[in-house]
């Protein structure tokens, strides 16, 4: 059963109750906390704990309200535990209003990228696992109280679905394949009333960028100060992604579904 700290505030503004996937850090970390400065109970999945609680930490003591579970997508050989963790958050919270799925990994063990002649199909398995297969089954096992909230559900994908990358082709697929899932989803939802999104970053600066680095701090700051072939010529701030994530998952984009936003700098439209 995974990890639940009693200690944190369950109350419910609102009533609306948001679930965030990889908010331990990153991407799904700012969405954690706009969601709780919207009023959002905010449940935060990772399989990192500490930075989970952290996370809640930080949402708490802004007055917001939420929780945390432990749920590592990278151990997928079968589906119980995301079974496990779905059928539990179901119970606890009859009504899911928004599902964040930001979880995701980028490279194998650290590793450096290959190209598919170079590496074949090395890290397959583990990348499918996390960025999509992962994703799919948490959404299978929350129907009920994302039917019963009217949920939105937003799918974090990648601009390295828009083009051809080489030397992250595995990753690249996937990201491609969260699209294809987002549109399939939201066709399946429809007539249950919740809406299905993705949004696609470009390069942004977060943690699974930097964790191969001697220097996490140094190299966080070189990559803020990087100029960028986009338009806006530098990399995205996760804040920024998480507010196109909350918009989509607002009651504002009330008549969008299965579409995929580029949040990438107008990279897009560059090239």
């Amino acid at each position: 059963m995974p990890e639940r700290d009693g200690a944190e505030r369950t109350a419910r503004p609102h009533g609306r109750v948001a679930v965030v996937t990889g908010g331990a850090s990153g991407i799904g970390r700012a969405t954690a906390l706009r969601l709780g400065a919207q009023g959002h109970h905010v449940v935060v999945l990772d399989r990192d704990g500490a930075g989970a609680r952290t996370t809640v930490g930080r949402l708490t003591a802004a007055g917001g309200s939420g929780e945390h579970r432990v749920l590592d997508l990278l151990d997928l050989d079968d589906l119980d535990d995301v079974a496990a963790a779905a059928a539990e958050l179901a119970q606890r919270h009859r009504a899911i209003h928004v599902l964040v799925s930001s979880a995701g990994v980028l490279h194998v063990d650290g590793r450096p990228d290959s190209s598919f002649l170079e590496g074949g199909l090395a890290g397959w398995d583990l990348l499918v696992g996390v960025n999509l297969k992962g994703a799919a089954a948490l959404v299978h096992g929350l129907v009920e109280p994302l039917t019963a909230g009217r949920g939105a559900i937003v799918n974090v994908s990648s601009e390295g679905q828009f083009g051809p990358r080489p030397n992250r082709w595995v990753y690249d697929v996937t990201k491609a394949g969260v699209v294809s899932l987002t549109k399939s989803l939201a066709a399946s939802f429809a007539g249950r009333g919740v809406r299905v999104n993705a949004v696609a970053p470009g390069g942004t600066v977060t943690e699974m960028h930097l964790s191969g680095a001697e220097d996490p701090e140094a190299a966080r700051a070189a990559m803020e100060a990087t100029r960028t072939s986009n338009l806006l010529g530098r990399f995205a701030r996760p804040e920024e992604v998480a507010a196109a994530i909350c918009f989509l998952a607002s009651d504002d984009a009330s008549f969008i579904t299965g579409v995929t936003l580029p949040v990438d700098g107008g990279g897009l439209g560059a090239r």
